[in-house]
């Protein structure tokens, strides 16, 4: 496949072994939050889920404490703008970036947990698809690498919900395992259009003719009981 053959540079501002803390990292992913990089369905949960958490705290301090309006404004957007950051977004990601000396949990860690990752996939009958691209996928991952993953699943109002209630889970789950995962929610292939064009992604399930149709046929799901280390499901670029 041609198409996946090509490099397309992509920079990342990211802390490195044994360089300086990048501490810009974390204030810009703090601000933007991937905000302007989501697809509409996601884009709209996240507006809902900003708005939460904001007017609990915003209620509580206006009409249960009295404080002034611009001040209980500024406390509820940043008290929810942060549980957002830690929760609903990619909280290790961002630490490691930042970090020259934090890792992701290695090689071992990770496999075992992509493979419990994969079996809750598995039984969401609304997710579709679910793929690894980024550095694993041009089998050159490392102790410093994220998860570049992203989520597709049939269409629909409430399915849509579903999805974005799926990958809300899965951010939660990564944040407690300590794992860098950078998740999005695909409404179409669209989307998966501003992946890489030299990343053939690693599916840990593919239920989808459309996925099938924009990337090929002879697609098959890792099966991560048969690999040692996660390079080798990747493809070397040419």
């Amino acid at each position: 496949m041609e198409l996946f053959n090509h490099y397309k540079p992509v920079k990342k501002i990211k802390a490195v072994e044994g360089g300086s803390v990048k501490w810009i990292v974390t204030i810009k992913q703090w601000f933007h939050q991937g905000f302007t990089y989501l697809d509409h369905t996601e884009m709209f949960w996240r507006v809902v889920w900003e708005f939460v958490p904001f007017s609990f705290v915003f209620s509580m301090l206006y009409w249960g404490v009295g404080l002034k309006l611009w001040v209980c404004v500024l406390v509820g957007f940043l008290v929810s703008h942060t549980l957002n950051w830690i929760f609903n977004f990619n909280f290790w990601t961002c630490i490691d970036f930042t970090f020259p000396s934090v890792h992701n949990p290695g090689n071992d860690a990770t496999i075992d947990y992509l493979r419990r990752m994969q079996e809750r996939i598995r039984k969401n009958d609304v997710i579709t698809g679910c793929m690894i691209y980024g550095s694993m996928s041009r089998a050159v991952w490392h102790d410093k690498s994220d998860l570049d993953m992203r989520i597709i699943g049939k269409s629909g109002f409430w399915n849509g919900f579903k999805i974005y209630w799926a990958v809300f889970k899965e951010r939660l789950i990564a944040v407690r395992e300590k794992q860098p995962l950078d998740l999005y929610q695909a409404d179409s292939v669209k989307f998966l259009k501003r992946m890489r064009t030299d990343e053939y992604p690693i599916f840990l399930k593919c239920d989808d003719s459309r996925l099938r149709k924009f990337y090929g046929g002879g697609i098959s799901t890792v099966r991560f009981d048969d690999i040692t280390h996660l390079n080798e499901l990747g493809r070397k670029v040419k």
